[in-house]
């Protein structure tokens, strides 16, 4: 762990300290405005505005650090937020004290922004889920640890305001400092609430609801406690109770979310969340001060885990490559809830009285319990291994692309001045720029390999001669080197394949499909435009790669989350793989129809239909020009044969496929059948559709039969 944490001590720090100043804030203007005798629904307003701002932080804050950096926006919003908290000791007037929280809550969202942004770049894909877990650990940390400066000075000065700009001016330094520099931002896409709404319907309220819930009670809990005499070091204790259960019940509720049904326990969180809510008033009508942290830790503490439950419960029905953007949409949805809370929370304890705190709660979590319920009823739950793993995200973060969920993207080599010379002279010269690619891999192969990612985006620059000179240096890098150079410019990828076919070297097959793999929307164009390539001087090796192609495709189906998995479609990314092979080799064409059915057992009988009708219609299949169905039928016993030898479990399905369209094949597609010997106790038993494999074949040999009975009517 601290291997891991070692690039990125200044990084944290800064983040912890102008958290200690956030929390020493949060705590310190809603007990001066009472202190100032402000009434509570303008003490409700005022705390809403900070979410007002978090909202538009967390919507502007990459087009921010696109601008200016990343060093440069956490400095500006270090001192904005300074000023902000100095001006806020100064001017007691709830419309400036509104406009400040407005700004404080957009720099804490750009700031926030910033740090996961940072880490992000910085982590690496084994250790940015650990990384995550530490930052929003010292995140709430802080808070926790802010709670108690209050009784640094009386609430009446204006010593806490100067204190929290002073922790806020020097969270600036150590990031300044730093030998860091930050990383470059992309421009990403995001995801409309409709669409959000549409995929998860429960992610998205339960989201909203915690918003309402966890920012209504800590911005009001300190108006609670001041009213029922909780002052000075003991308001320090309740509100840091209060954000402890934030952190500490993450772990449990992980561990019961991983292991159970995901919505049995949102639902039993929020009843749990009730019961705590409706206990509290009475324990502190019987001053019991213990017991009261105690609920009141589990109240927010549960409040709290619905953020990140939400998340969950979203990303599984989002693909992996959608999952930064439907986080930015459920931190707006969180944030739009948030605004509402502390409002609404002030106005009934305002109309009803302080105890109408937790009675507001209560209101909001049985609407909540109503809509899970409802959900719980409209459609059925997840296996429990299909569920998206529980990540510990507090609602206080920002969108973070430390999320071990999202894509992982590599950082891009940085643009130091020898590699912004060598981009330079690539554009007069080429032939130069090449050279030092080579003089560079000789001493350092990775940055070498890097550098001529960077060159490949020249359009001037044969890509093709970029992966000569790495690989003629380091062979062993040829797959790897194939990757970069596609992912950096995958305009050129048919250029490179060019080259590749060309020097026609042993792992041909597998650099090639590499090459596939990396470009996953676009992954069998290229094995088609490659095959097409080979066809004249390698039609054997078309086989070998479309079996490279498949199984590793086979292989990541497997590591895939279901949602992924649906979206890819495989019955149907094998039909169209083996259509677009067999169109350039249609000789070749039943060994990679079984090729694909044996890596993806699943799609055989799509691909055996393909097949068939290939076989039937195609015009440049071999037996279009044959006057007997007897070569049709010899080729399906063939096919069959290899079927039931294989893929012995989907042999039957398969041969259901062939005597629907051609019924005369029926008797002796049966008989192989029987006669295949059986490959393992599945076949010997059930098959797909868990029926005995003889009754299977009576049935088919029976339809077989009607079929033809039909056809001679």
């Amino acid at each position: 762990m601290l291997n891991t944490l070692k690039p990125f001590p200044l990084l944290l720090l800064s983040g912890f300290l102008i958290m200690l100043g956030n929390g020493l804030s949060n705590i310190l203007l809603p007990v001066r405005m009472q202190f100032d005798g402000v009434d509570v629904g303008n003490i409700g307003i005022v705390l809403s505005m900070y979410s007002v701002g978090f909202l538009f932080g967390a919507i502007y804050c990459r087009r921010l650090l696109q601008r200016v950096g990343h060093i440069q926006t956490f400095a500006i919003c270090g001192s904005l937020t300074a000023v902000a908290i100095l001006l806020s000791g100064l001017n007691s007037e709830p419309l400036m004290l509104g406009a400040m929280r407005i700004i404080t809550g957009f720099c804490i969202a750009c700031t926030n922004a910033t740090l996961d942004s940072w880490l992000g770049h910085s982590a690496t894909e084994k250790n940015r889920g650990r990384i995550l877990a530490v930052n929003q650990i010292i995140i709430m940390s802080a808070l926790f640890a802010g709670q108690f400066l209050l009784n640094l000075a009386p609430v009446g000065s204006t010593t806490l305001f100067i204190i929290a700009g002073i922790l806020f001016s020097f969270s600036v330094t150590p990031i300044v400092i730093g030998r860091h520099k930050g990383p470059f931002i992309e421009d990403s896409q995001g995801m409309s609430f409709f669409t959000i709404i549409k995929l998860s319907p429960l992610g998205v309220v339960c989201c909203f609801f915690c918003g309402v819930l966890y920012s209504g009670l800590l911005n009001m809990l300190p108006i609670f406690a001041s009213n029922n005499g909780i002052q000075g070091f003991d308001l320090s204790i309740f509100m840091g109770a209060a954000i402890a259960g934030g952190i500490i019940l993450q772990f449990p509720i992980a561990y019961l979310s991983d292991n159970f049904d995901r919505r049995k326990v949102m639902f039993g969180m929020v009843v749990t969340f009730i019961l705590f809510s409706i206990l509290i008033p009475f324990l502190i009508y019987l001053e019991w001060f213990k017991a009261t942290l105690i609920a009141l830790a589990i109240t927010t503490g549960l409040a709290a885990c619905l953020y990140p439950m939400s998340i969950s419960e979203a990303f599984d029905k989002v693909i992996k490559e959608q999952i930064l953007a439907a986080m930015g949409s459920l931190l707006a949805i969180y944030a739009l809830g948030s605004i509402l809370g502390p409002y609404s929370a002030a106005i009934a304890m305002q109309a009803l009285g302080n105890n109408a705190l937790f009675g507001f709660m209560v209101i909001a979590a049985l609407l909540l319990l109503i809509f899970i319920s409802i959900r719980m009823n409209q459609s059925e739950a997840l296996a429990i291994d299909d569920q998206e793993c529980f990540v510990m995200q507090t609602p206080s973060g920002a969108v973070s692309v430390l999320d071990p969920r999202t894509v992982y993207a590599e950082p891009v080599l940085s643009t130091n001045s020898g590699v912004k010379i060598a981009l330079k002279l690539a554009y007069e010269n080429p032939a130069i720029a090449l050279n030092m690619v080579k003089g560079l891999a000789r001493r350092d192969i990775k940055n070498a390999s890097r550098l001529a990612a960077g060159l490949s985006q020249i359009k001037t620059v044969d890509i093709g001669k970029l992966y000569s000179a790495i690989v003629h240096v380091a062979p062993h890098r040829s797959i790897r080197t194939a990757q970069l150079l596609t992912n950096a410019a995958p305009d050129k990828a048919e250029q490179l394949v060019d080259w590749i076919i060309t020097q026609n070297t042993d792992d041909m097959c597998k650099i090639i499909v590499a090459i596939a793999v990396t470009m996953p929307d676009n992954g069998i164009n290229i094995m088609q435009y490659a095959a097409q390539n080979m066809v004249e001087k390698h039609p054997l090796a078309i086989l070998e790669m479309t079996e490279e192609y498949i199984n590793i495709l086979s292989s990541s189906l497997d590591e895939m989350r279901p949602v992924d998995r649906i979206a890819v479609d495989p019955q149907q990314t094998a039909t169209e793989l083996y259509n677009r092979m067999q169109d350039v080799a249609p000789e070749q064409s039943a060994e990679i129809a079984i090729a694909i059915s044996e890596a993806l057992p699943d799609a055989s009988f799509d691909v055996a239909e393909a097949y068939l009708h290939n076989l039937l219609l195609s015009e440049e299949n071999p037996f279009k020009k044959m006057e007997s169905i007897k070569n049709i039928q010899n080729a399906i016993n063939l096919y069959m044969i290899e079927v039931a030898n294989s893929i012995p479990e989907h042999a039957v399905q398969v041969a259901n496929t062939f005597i629907d369209i051609v019924p005369e094949v029926a008797s002796d597609v049966v008989e192989i059948i029987q006669d295949a010997e059986p490959h393992s106790e599945t076949y010997l038993t059930h098959s797909i559709t868990d029926k005995p494999v003889e009754s299977q074949i009576n049935e088919a040999l029976q339809k077989a039969v009607e079929l033809q009975s039909v056809d001679e009517d």
